[in-house]
């Protein structure tokens, strides 16, 4: 994502109402290893956006202009979503899928 690599886990998160999480510290995000179908695209789009923000910088702003959110996901998230949905589609399991 930006040229950076960004790794995704599966693991057992034990906590029902988190379905992912995003460590920017770690350029890791780690999914629960339950979900399946929508609910592990959709948490998979949930938290890429987490790292798109994080890489981008303005996870770290105390406000936000619009046009920032806008450029950061033109440039940065929906490149990296597009490579990543053809990657889904292309494996019914994501076992150790990686996102660059």
């Amino acid at each position: 994502m930006a040229g950076v690599r960004v790794l995704i886990k599966f693991r057992d998160l034990g906590d029902d109402d988190c379905y992912g999480a995003y460590s920017h510290r770690r350029k890791v995000i780690e999914i629960d290893k339950t979900l399946k179908g929508k609910d592990l695209h959709d948490t998979i789009r949930h938290e890429m956006l987490h790292a798109a923000l994080g890489i981008s910088g303005l996870a770290y702003c105390e406000s936000y202009e619009e046009e920032a959110i806008v450029r950061c996901m033109d440039e940065i998230f929906f490149p990296a979503w597009e490579r990543f949905s053809k990657r889904f589609k292309e494996k019914p399991t994501l076992g150790s899928a990686q996102e660059k």
